[in-house]
């Protein structure tokens, strides 16, 4: 009598541990579902530690066509951001930015040139739409210098160079290897890739 007791207290016990157990992986199942769920717009690898090389079309004063190469480094500073919705993920990051802008001008013989370097930092505000696919503001503040000649010895123009403000706004899509970037910035477009470190 005591022997079936004993196994029925046993039984009781084993049924209930299996029971803790299921419910237990039942519910960690549900929390990775619920996480893979919120995880589902979150980028998979973003735009923190990485770095942009950017071909710059377009680039003029107030005259005159050119081109350029810009380098960037960009730094997550908020990685949750500050929007709380599971169909978007943003953060929020410091850029920091070298460019090299020429651009030249002839007009019936008359010839001149200007080279320019842009130091500059900004705050980039990445809104993932999807895992691959984000739209970005950039806001910041630059400085610019740079060399002028002509054909004629006229000498340097007024108003180049000198603190600039940095705006613009761009999209990123994220690929396997590289994340390609496409931005119209102050007077310039600018496209290429960035690369995570």
């Amino acid at each position: 009598m005591i022997a079936k007791i004993g196994f029925s207290v046993l039984g009781g016990v084993a049924a209930l541990l299996l029971a803790g157990s299921s419910l237990a992986a039942d519910g960690a199942n549900d929390e990775a579902r619920s996480s893979d769920e919120s995880d589902e717009n979150a980028p998979r690898r973003g735009m923190n530690d990485s770095i942009s090389i950017l071909g710059n079309l377009g680039y003029a004063y107030s005259a005159g066509t050119g081109f350029g190469v810009s380098g960037r480094f960009q730094h997550t500073v908020v990685e949750d951001g500050v929007l709380s919705t599971l169909k978007l993920h943003d953060d929020i990051g410091v850029e920091g930015s070298l460019d090299f802008n020429h651009y030249s001008w002839d007009f019936y013989g008359y010839d001149w040139s200007y080279n320019e370097f842009r130091v500059g930092a900004s705050a980039v505000w990445n809104l993932w739409f999807s895992p691959e696919f984000a739209l970005y503001p950039r806001l910041g503040i630059g400085y610019a210098f740079g060399s002028w000649s002509d054909n004629v010895g006229l000498g340097d123009p007024d108003g180049y160079g000198g603190f600039y403000v940095v705006g613009g706004a761009g999209l990123l899509y994220e690929l396997e290897a590289v994340t390609l970037r496409a931005e119209v910035s102050n007077s310039s477009l600018n496209l290429g890739v960035a690369f995570s470190l």
